[in-house]
């Protein structure tokens, strides 16, 4: 799990391995409030500086970070940021006080598909965005309520083909992440778990590419039930897990 936080908040026990994602080190931070600096996953100085002084805006910014993450050394870097967060709780931190217009908190986001698709390398720029994902989840169980670790499922865009591919964690959670654009609302899939499946509708707002698009869907024994409302919630809780 990756969590994200300013460098000067008070560390936590919970915070796990604490991991500095900046290029020069923070002033007044001792050594020992941070337990691995990976600095090529820190915003590019020349990019800060422009976007400070009002040169660039937030759009380019984001742009020109998530692009230079496919680059090298940053890729590396981020492949062992993934590892790490995949198997442990990890918390990236930086100076920036708004956190919602600063490259931690899109670095959680890259990290976070990057575990959820199952990839070991950064995807597409534009698999980063909301608006170019669709996130199908939830639990799969036996009659009696027990979860099923290890369950293969899939999720088919009926339109094209496509599937793709998830399996369960030992609570019974799955987490399939589709890519799907604006213009895909309303598009069928077919999610399928074994001899089960379930036709659903994509759903969204596409005017809103800031809130995550998808829904929750459970296996239960031999009912298939889909539950949209319990999307957000599931999904904080995963990427808090």
């Amino acid at each position: 799990m990756l969590l994200a936080k300013r460098v000067y908040d008070k560390p936590l026990r919970s915070d796990g391995r604490r991991v500095l994602v900046m290029r020069l080190w923070p002033r007044g931070i001792k050594k020992s409030a941070v337990h691995l600096w990976l600095k090529d996953l820190g915003a590019e100085i020349v990019n800060l500086r422009a976007f400070k002084a009002g040169r660039i805006g937030w759009p380019e910014m984001r742009r020109r970070y998530l692009a230079g993450l496919r680059r090298e050394p940053a890729a590396s870097a981020l492949k062992r940021l993934r590892g790490m967060a995949k198997h442990g709780r990890v918390t990236v931190l930086c100076s920036c006080a708004d956190a919602k217009r600063c490259h931690r908190s899109l670095l959680r986001a890259v990290v976070g598909v990057m575990i959820a698709i199952g990839l070991v390398a950064p995807p597409a720029l534009a698999e980063h965005e909301v608006q170019f994902r669709y996130t199908v989840l939830g639990y799969v169980k036996d009659a009696a309520g027990k979860p099923r670790k290890g369950v293969a499922l899939e999720v088919m865009r009926q339109k094209t083909g496509l599937s793709y591919p998830g399996e369960t964690d030992a609570s019974g959670l799955y987490v399939i992440v589709t890519r799907m654009a604006d213009e895909s609302l309303g598009e069928r899939l077919l999610v399928r778990a074994g001899p089960r499946s379930l036709q659903i509708a994509a759903r969204f707002d596409p005017a809103d590419h800031a809130a995550e698009r998808g829904t929750r869907v459970d296996f239960a024994g031999a009912k298939v039930i889909e539950r949209p409302e319990l999307f957000t919630p599931t999904l904080k809780q995963f990427l808090n897990k």
